[in-house]
């Protein structure tokens, strides 16, 4: 059985509300939920997004065929890696 706070609950629907809004965006529009390697490790750090990458749960395209090309992720799947994380870390306490 999991027991979670009023306040949890409401966190995880807010969330989730959140991550429907990503995956509508990027079905809709693929390019606007492309953001740079650079981007996605200012904002959920460096350390989680090459372990996520050296996990498989992440990958990542080159915007060109030469390797200084930019490196983009979706940013749908890194809000839906990290969510999956911290719920991971509320269900198994």
């Amino acid at each position: 059985m999991i027991n979670l706070e009023l306040f949890e609950l409401k966190n995880i629907c807010m969330e989730m509300s959140e991550l429907g809004v990503a995956n509508y965006v990027k079905r809709i529009s693929p390019a606007t939920d492309q953001i740079s390697q650079r981007e996605a490790y200012r904002l959920y750090g460096e350390a989680r997004v090459k372990g996520w990458v050296h996990a498989g749960l992440l990958t990542g395209k080159r915007n060109g065929s030469t390797t200084r090309s930019k490196i983009l992720y979706s940013r749908a799947e890194l809000m839906s890696i990290e969510t999956a994380n911290n719920f991971f870390s509320i269900v198994n306490r």
